[in-house]
């Protein structure tokens, strides 16, 4: 069942620049692109980096982080994490431990991001949460 929370003022949202608010123990991303406005877990499903501080354009978070890019609508991964070098390269390293955690990291998979439904009730922005029991 779906709980219905207040976020935020629909003023304190600007066009195109991502907020993160913290609701019931949550960190929640949410964007404003013209009339429509998008809320999401603010945590990348990759290595859990804050999105809000990633590059929004065209209906895209990329992450900050490692590179992760997400559909804000749908939370949806559009490409997933992209390990610059030197991180590229630990895997094929001498060093076993070094190797170890290239490899790891390698393994780490890019999952999708829990979007929420908005709702905007006169001038108060409210998101749809799912409770588990």
């Amino acid at each position: 069942m779906g709980k219905l929370v207040r976020l935020c003022h629909v003023d304190d949202l600007y066009h195109d620049k991502p907020r993160c608010y913290r609701v019931e123990g949550v960190d929640v991303f949410v964007v404003r692109h013209w009339a429509e406005i998008y809320a999401m877990e603010n945590r990348c499903g990759h290595a859990g980096a804050p999105l809000h501080r990633g590059e929004y354009t065209d209906g895209l978070i990329v992450c900050a982080l490692h590179g992760a890019a997400y559909r804000v609508a749908t939370g949806e991964v559009e490409w997933t994490a992209i390990l610059p070098p030197p991180m590229s390269e630990y895997s094929h390293s001498d060093n076993p431990r070094i190797r170890q955690f290239g490899e790891l990291m390698e393994a780490v998979e890019t999952l999708p991001v829990k979007s929420f439904p908005v709702t905007v009730e006169g001038d108060e922005v409210f998101i749809t949460m799912q409770f588990i029991g």
